[in-house]
């Protein structure tokens, strides 16, 4: 049984990171959702394609800020609920099941409810990385002037 799980973690982070790839070359579809899901499938998965994944470009640019801060960007934000959305509205003028399109309201309400209200927003900045190697040799500096006098 564990086997057929790890099988279909590995053919979703798959089938995730193909639309991940296909959201960081198009402007439509987001690409953080998808490779998020690749990385939680591929940590439950396979240890090679978790440390693979976490050494591409694709993780680098779109997922470690988040896996830092557990914090999205205002522009990140607003393309993950514009194509949730968008999702949610074609399926709910699709489906005829009352019951159906009242899952689906309470899901949209829910989904935006966690990325209004749990899930912080930060500001770019191409900066930050930089910051911290200089914040960290400020301290040292200060520690060993401290240790010398």
């Amino acid at each position: 049984m564990k086997t057929i799980i790890r099988f279909c973690l590995i053919l979703t982070g798959l089938a995730a990171l193909t639309l991940g790839v296909l959201g960081a070359i198009l402007p439509v579809l987001p690409a953080t959702p998808f490779l998020l899901l690749a990385l939680f499938c591929f940590a439950k998965s396979s240890e090679k394609l978790n440390t693979w994944f976490r050494g591409t470009w694709l993780y680098k640019k779109y997922l470690i800020e988040y896996v830092r801060t557990k914090t999205l960007t205002r522009r990140q934000k607003v393309s993950i609920q514009l194509c949730a959305g968008t999702m949610m509205m074609v399926s709910f003028f699709l489906i005829e099941s009352g019951i159906m399109k009242a899952l689906l309201v309470i899901c949209f309400l829910i989904h935006n409810w966690i990325f209004i209200f749990k899930i912080k927003t930060h500001k770019p900045d191409s900066s930050q990385e930089s910051k911290a190697p200089e914040t960290e040799d400020k301290s040292e500096r200060s520690a060993s002037s401290g240790k010398e006098s």
